[in-house]
């Protein structure tokens, strides 16, 4: 580790101290996800922890996302129409409702966007076929927890790097290093090691503004899973979701995720207008879905 890199993580030891506690069932659902062998029945009864989510899964497999020619009313008929991958997901990021309760404006902007790109990588990942499409929501949830907590750790000095961003139209990471010597990265991988996540899932919080992804990562599966991402935060930010600015992908990476075309990328834009109100209240346990 380099001198430059401990004391970047000295200093957000110091300074990120209020770091909110995964859920139990985030938790369990991770422990499912980390073991290959896990199984239907190790599902349910994780999802049995909080008796509410077996009325929301049934909610989200009878949408017009997944819906088919009839209704499902039972909770392993619904796991097996969403999919076992999508399900472990949505569950994980329904758990995260405690910490989705917002104080300020800017909380609520913030987790609107995370929202918002989750669900666009799921539906890039569906449309793409290039990875199940479950696999990718947990990954687009949790993407910018550094701002999450930088924001809840520091809201003055954080409100200042938004205006920084917004006044001189430069992206977050960059703000963040002026003005805090650290950005939303570092500290999103921090965050993930105290939560003890997936390696492969903390490598995604923090390496999603990578510009190398292409040429550095060899791992093809991890490298997919960073891109769509990265997109998904791109046409998200385009719609302007959430806490957002303006950002771009390279066209290698855009044909590498089979999207080189602006009418693709509409499409998928379209989707996510519809489908992100659905999964947002889904998460939050809010309305119907």
């Amino acid at each position: 580790m380099t001198a430059d890199k401990m004391q970047k993580l000295k200093d957000i030891s110091e300074i990120v101290t209020d770091i909110p506690s995964l859920p139990v069932v985030a938790t369990k659902i991770l422990q499912v996800i980390a073991d290959e062998a896990s199984s239907l029945k190790e599902l349910i009864k994780v999802i049995s922890l909080d008796q509410s989510f077996s009325s929301r899964l049934l909610r989200i497999a009878n949408s017009a996302f997944y819906r088919r020619d009839s209704s499902v009313t039972d909770v392993t008929d619904a796991v097996i129409r969403i999919g076992f991958t999508a399900t472990k997901a949505f569950v994980f990021a329904a758990s995260l409702k405690d910490i989705l309760r917002t104080s300020n404006k800017t909380d609520k902007a913030l987790w609107e966007h995370n929202m918002a790109v989750s669900i666009g990588a799921t539906i890039i990942a569906n449309e793409t076929a290039l990875l199940p499409s479950g696999e990718p929501l947990i990954y687009g949830l949790l993407h910018d927890i550094g701002k999450v907590v930088i924001n809840l750790n520091m809201r003055d000095r954080y409100a200042e790097v938004i205006r920084m961003v917004n006044e001189q139209s430069i992206p977050f990471n960059e703000a963040e290093y002026q003005l805090l010597g650290f950005d939303h990265c570092d500290v999103g991988d921090f965050v993930a090691k105290q939560w003890h996540l997936p390696e492969n899932l903390s490598f995604v919080i923090a390496n999603h503004h990578r510009e190398d992804l292409l040429e550095k990562i060899k791992d093809l599966p991890l490298k997919k899973v960073i891109l769509i991402t990265k997109a998904a935060d791109v046409l998200c930010s385009d719609l302007g979701i959430g806490l957002a600015h303006p950002k771009t992908l390279a066209k290698n990476e855009w044909d590498a995720l089979k999207l080189p075309s602006q009418k693709k990328r509409d499409k998928i834009m379209q989707k996510i207008e519809k489908e992100y109100p659905e999964y947002r209240n889904f998460i939050t346990g809010q309305g119907a879905v």
